[in-house]
């Protein structure tokens, strides 16, 4: 006796023609019912020779089945690792570039020799700006309240003494005063 195990979804699949069931598979049902293959296909009796073309056929039909199949794990296959490194890869890369980048900025290498930092009033406001340079006091960065940027020209001096001096002269000239909250690396001579 043939003990197979069929569910109600491949039969149903193979009813509706979406997969076709193995050529040996056919063979063993057929005779364990004492059937043709032809006759369990539901067809007319066939002739032997031409079984063997049927055969062929669901042969055929399977290896095509087969390869479809891979194709589609193939397909998943990439989706997946594709999915990975967009979802991974790309944001770890992105992580480990920051870290590294602000660990630059802890150590050594920050960028800037030195950074000035003032606070100053007129007329009962309060601004402030700040002032980073290199080792030879070329200014790197420079940032604030645009109010002092407008009025002393402070962003088209390339040195930072100049330009901590227009800060400083601007404030004073005009009844105000600029101090230097905090110095930081190489001070200004």
């Amino acid at each position: 006796m043939l003990f197979c195990k069929f569910n109600c979804k491949l039969i149903s699949k193979w009813e509706k023609g979406y997969s076709v069931p193995d050529a040996d598979l056919l063979s063993k049902l057929a005779d364990e019912l004492d059937v043709s293959v032809s006759e369990l296909l539901g067809k007319d009796e066939i002739p032997a020779e031409e079984t063997d073309s049927l055969s062929n056929q669901l042969a055929r039909i399977n290896e095509q089945l087969s390869i479809r199949n891979r194709r589609a794990k193939r397909v998943w296959k990439a989706a997946i690792v594709l999915a990975i490194v967009f979802f991974l890869v790309i944001p770890a890369v992105t992580i480990l570039g920051n870290m590294m980048w602000s660990s630059n900025l802890d150590g050594a290498d920050t960028g800037y020799a030195g950074r000035l930092e003032y606070t100053c009033t007129l007329d009962g406001e309060e601004y402030s700006y700040d002032i980073e340079y290199d080792d030879h006091y070329h200014v790197t960065a420079g940032g604030g309240d645009s109010f002092v940027a407008d009025h002393t020209d402070v962003e088209n001096y390339d040195d930072a003494r100049k330009a901590a001096a227009a800060i400083e002269d601007y404030f004073r000239n005009h009844g105000g005063t600029a101090e230097q909250t905090e110095a930081k690396g190489l001070e200004l001579d």
